[in-house]
């Protein structure tokens, strides 16, 4: 589980997140929806560790946190295949959880229909929707308890991003870990995301079960964000 409260940060004089409280429980995917600047990357980074809050308290009983980011070209090496990169990131893991990783890996692998022969191949060799399907797969391997998603199907074509939700829903349904899942598409987060966190200026203006998206009380911003939605 993950707790923030009254948490603040700020880039420089500029305040992002302001008197943020929210709790992350176990095996439930949140979706964190909002425009460009409203503060969702900052929130992921915080909850990631990777920023410390100008103020306020971060609790995390989840100790093994990953991201996924949205270039999958600059996470990896253009020089090397990908499998070479997947063996990479074992190398921080002892043999056990190595072991246990590289099964999980040829098991997605063939859960998801990707040829072996893909790691054969360099980046700059598959698909943009291929290398963001290995990306994602190269952090799934490792059984986060936490997964952090961020903007991950932002340059992919509907037929990618469902590939991707695919990828998602398995995942979850397999190991029931938790995810934060950012995005500025209300459409995407919908067909699987159990809360809705909205953040508008920095600070949460909704947060509801998946299943009220529609329903009457919700925030005028959020009912905004519906509206572009059902155009």
């Amino acid at each position: 589980m993950i707790q923030l409260k009254h948490v603040y940060s700020n880039y420089g004089k500029r305040e992002i997140l302001h008197d943020i409280n929210l709790t992350i429980e176990k095996g439930r995917i949140v979706g964190v929806v909002g425009e460009s600047g409203s503060g969702k990357t900052t929130l992921g980074q915080l909850i990631l560790g990777a920023q410390k809050p100008r103020k306020g308290r971060i609790q995390r009983s989840s100790q093994h946190i990953l991201p996924i980011f949205q270039h999958a070209s600059q996470s990896f090496n253009p020089g090397m295949t990908i499998g070479a990169s997947m063996s990479e990131a074992l190398k921080y893991y002892d043999k056990t959880q190595s072991a246990e990783a590289q099964q999980r890996l040829e098991q997605l692998m063939m859960s998801l229909k990707l040829p072996q022969e893909l790691l054969e191949q360099r980046p700059g060799q598959v698909s943009g929707g291929q290398l963001q399907r290995l990306n994602i797969i190269r952090t799934l391997m490792f059984q986060p308890e936490l997964l952090i998603c961020d903007e991950i199907t932002a340059n992919l074509d509907v037929i990618a991003e469902q590939h991707v939700i695919d990828i998602l829903t398995a995942y979850h349904r397999e190991t029931h870990q938790s995810m934060l899942v950012i995005s500025h598409d209300l459409a995407f987060l919908q067909q699987f995301v159990d809360t809705f966190v909205v953040l508008k200026d920095g600070r949460i203006v909704d947060y509801f079960e998946s299943s009220d998206l529609f329903d009457e009380q919700r925030a005028a911003y959020t009912k905004e964000l519906v509206a572009v939605y059902e155009e």
